[in-house]
C-alpha cells in the first residue's frame, strides 16, 4: 500500500536527542508513546498519506497527545515537526525559537495548543505548517547529521 513517494522520518534517538538538546536532559517517562508516535506518520504513509506537511502535523499531533514526556510535549512536538520537514527540504523555523521572530513563535505555540485542547486536528497542524513552511535552502550541519540517521521510507 505504501506509495513510491520517499521521505526521510526521524527515529525515536532523534526525537530524544532533539529533547536534551532544546529542552531538558530527561528520558521520556513512557517510552513506548514516543515509539508510537514517532511510528505513526510511516503507519499513515504506509496507508496513503503522502502529503509531506500532514505527515508532519501526524507527528506533532501525536507526540502532544501521547504525552511521551513529563513536561515539554507540545515543545518536543514542533523541534520534531520543524526537523521533520528540514530533513526532507522545508523547515518552520530557520533557527528554534528565535527570539527575533515573536510572531512566529505565537503562532506555533498556539497551534500546538490548540492540537493539545482538541480545536485543531493534525490536518488542520499540517495545513498550518504548509502555509508557513518555506522551502529550506540550505542543509546545516546538524540537519545533515539528521539526514544520515533518518529512516527512509
Amino acid at each position: 500500500m505504501s506509495s513510491a513517494i520517499s521521505y526521510r522520518f526521524l527515529t525515536a534517538v532523534q526525537v530524544k536527542n532533539l529533547y536534551t538538546l532544546h529542552i531538558a536532559r530527561s528520558s521520556p517517562t513512557q517510552p513506548a508513546m514516543l515509539d508510537s508516535a514517532i511510528n505513526s506518520p510511516m503507519n499513515h504513509k504506509y496507508y496513503g498519506q503522502t502529503d509531506l506537511f500532514q505527515l508532519a502535523g501526524i507527528l506533532a499531533e501525536r507526540i502532544i497527545l501521547d504525552h511521551p514526556y513529563q513536561d515539554g510535549n507540545k515543545r518536543t512536538a514542533l523541534y520534531s515537526a520543524d526537523m521533520f520537514l528540514k530533513i526532507n527540504g522545508y523547515q518552520l523555523q530557520s533557527k528554534p525559537m528565535a527570539k527575533n521572530d515573536i510572531e512566529l513563535n505565537k503562532g506555533l505555540a498556539d497551534a500546538h495548543v490548540f492540537v493539545a485542547t482538541s480545536q485543531w486536528t493534525s490536518d488542520d497542524l499540517g495545513d498550518y505548517y504548509r502555509g508557513i513552511a518555506p522551502p529550506l535552502s540550505d542543509f546545516n550541519k546538524e540537519v545533515r547529521g539528521y539526514i544520515e540517521e533518518s529512516v527512509i521510507y
